[in-house]
């Protein structure tokens, strides 16, 4: 029955084998050791599940515990992936359509893939399972509520991971899964510095009365050694609902029609000869060729690409929500983050955008990058092309953010947007010198159309985390200039020098990439086409 199923196992296994053993040893080495360190800590959080729930622990106490670490469980199963962009293992359905595999099989094969975005929080079911089994206050039964509920987190992510799929393959429902998204970001922080309207918190006294409709409270009645029908019968249902979710998601997903990239019965748009396509044409206008035919084949990528479209909406927004509420409190208009607002979200849109733009500049590109080796354009004018346009959508970016913190209650002066654009300056040159590097050396390809999955690896990010603080002390020099001799022209003389540094170092680290590119070459093609001999499960 499960022959096919296993059969794709095993073709996966010996993919995934062949790919660590033509990996870097220090990456894979680094991957696990993180890896190792991540779920440590959860095996810890698991075994203090247990003893929580364990060791003669009264019922009357453990219902609400129970009840509320459910809810903890539920949002961290549901909620985190989508919030960290991360699919985990997923089962790419239109690589096995051509076999004849029972769809069933398929069907909970995508199931059991889930537990790769919610082991964590197995983990802790488990724990808490096995302090129920050693428990004398609560029935033998007790822990079976648990591993239903774990059932039930299992269906409703297969199921929101197929819907959200779909729904991202269409533009505009793209954009408004971002606005709520920021919203849900936005809430807590206002209701922690406003607080909560009196008419809405007596709402939600109204709305308190049902929560013993919530799977989590169901959960947690049970377990404590309750046995109430209705509770049960709650879970079951809330269990039979995520089945049916899931399965109509799944059956849906294999309609050949649903991996278009336009709906069913609309035609192909025509080539647009509008005001987009003269904005592809501008660099024309100021670079020569083939300078700015390159420059021209990047801004009909990046444009056309989900993802760029959403991390740069992305950019252009999450910095202020992050930093609105401090700089709203009372008595800090004086304050850092106040007078250093418009600097603070631009430096968040900068780590945002420096996945897409910077770090990996020929990831979107994949096997096609190849073509720079093989055409008479050189890799220094590649380089540079690519740069240029990642400067403007940086510069782009800056404006669209001064505009919408003039319009927030948030004071900004010319000399603070002078100020941001001289460390924009700064930070955008050294992270273009290491990121032609990185582009380099440690090339990865990326899917433009796929919307919500982290692209970056394992020796990319904990190269980051040695890049960034480095970067940062130039900058942290012209502001101790500014604090120690309480003056402008000494921050500005020292963040000139600081631009200086950045350019010298941007062109020594770009003529070092073109070098190296020499011998990376069939690496770097052979990584960027990897995608394209990947097997039916992936792991983003």
């Amino acid at each position: 029955m499960l022959t096919q199923v296993r059969a794709i196992l095993w073709a996966q296994w010996r993919t995934q084998r062949n790919f660590f053993l033509r990996s870097h040893k220090v990456g894979v080495l680094f991957t696990w050791f993180s890896s190792l360190l991540w779920y440590g800590l959860w095996i810890a959080g698991a075994v203090g599940a247990a003893l929580l729930t364990g060791g003669g622990v009264r019922p009357e106490i453990l219902e609400p515990v129970l009840t509320s670490a459910l809810f903890f469980v539920f949002f961290f199963w549901q909620l985190f992936p989508v919030m960290l962009a991360s699919s985990g293992a997923f089962l790419d359905v239109k690589r096995l359509l051509v076999y004849p595999i029972p769809p069933g099989q398929l069907f909970f094969l995508e199931v059991a893939l889930r537990l790769s975005t919610g082991l964590e929080m197995l983990l802790v079911l488990l724990g808490a399972s096995a302090g129920l089994a050693w428990n004398p206050q609560v029935p033998w039964w007790a822990a079976l509520p648990l591993l239903l509920f774990g059932a039930f987190n299992l269906f409703l992510a297969s199921g929101l991971k197929t819907l959200l799929d779909r729904m991202l393959q269409r533009k505009w429902v793209r954009e408004i899964l971002v606005f709520c998204f920021l919203g849900i970001i936005l809430v807590p922080q206002l209701v922690a510095m406003k607080g909560i309207p009196a008419p809405v918190v007596a709402q939600l006294k109204k709305a308190a009365v049902l929560t013993w409709l919530f799977p989590w409270k169901a959960v947690g009645h049970l377990s404590s050694g309750h046995a109430a029908w209705g509770a049960l019968a709650i879970l079951a249902a809330w269990t039979a609902g995520a089945y049916w979710f899931a399965r109509s998601q799944f059956a849906r997903s294999m309609r050949l029609e649903e991996f278009s990239a336009l709906p069913a019965g609309e035609a192909a748009p025509r080539r647009s000869n509008g005001w987009l396509e003269r904005f592809y044409r501008a660099p024309a206008l100021l670079f020569p060729d083939p300078l700015a035919a390159v420059m021209e084949k990047e801004l009909r990528l990046l444009i056309r690409a989900p993802r760029f479209r959403l991390v740069l909406l992305m950019a252009c927004t999450m910095g202020q929500l992050l930093w609105l509420p401090i700089g709203m409190r009372r008595g800090a208009e004086e304050g850092f983050v106040t007078s250093n607002y418009l600097t603070l979200s631009m430096s968040y849109a900068l780590l945002v955008l420096s996945d897409t733009l910077l770090w990996n500049v020929f990831g979107m590109e994949r096997g096609a990058a190849q073509a720079w080796f093989v055409t008479p354009v050189s890799l220094r004018t590649v380089l540079r092309a690519k740069n240029l346009v990642a400067g403007f959508f940086l510069l782009l970016c800056l404006l669209i953010i001064s505009t919408i913190v003039v319009v927030l209650p948030v004071r900004l002066t010319l000399l603070q947007f002078v100020e941001s654009a001289g460390v924009l300056g700064v930070m955008a040159l050294l992270l273009m010198a290491v990121g032609n590097m990185a582009s380099v050396y440690y090339p990865r390809a990326v899917d433009p159309g796929q919307t919500w999955r982290n692209t970056s690896g394992g020796k990319v990010q904990a190269f980051m985390l040695l890049v960034y603080p480095v970067i940062s002390i130039p900058i942290s020099l012209a502001y101790v200039a500014r604090w120690a001799l309480d003056s402008e022209a000494a921050f500005f003389s020292v963040l000139a020098a600081d631009l200086l540094i950045a350019a010298i170092v941007y062109w020594v680290a770009t003529d070092s990439a073109i070098e190296a590119s020499e011998s990376q070459r069939e690496e770097m093609i052979g990584t960027l086409t990897a995608s394209q001999r990947e097997g039916p499960i992936s792991l983003t």
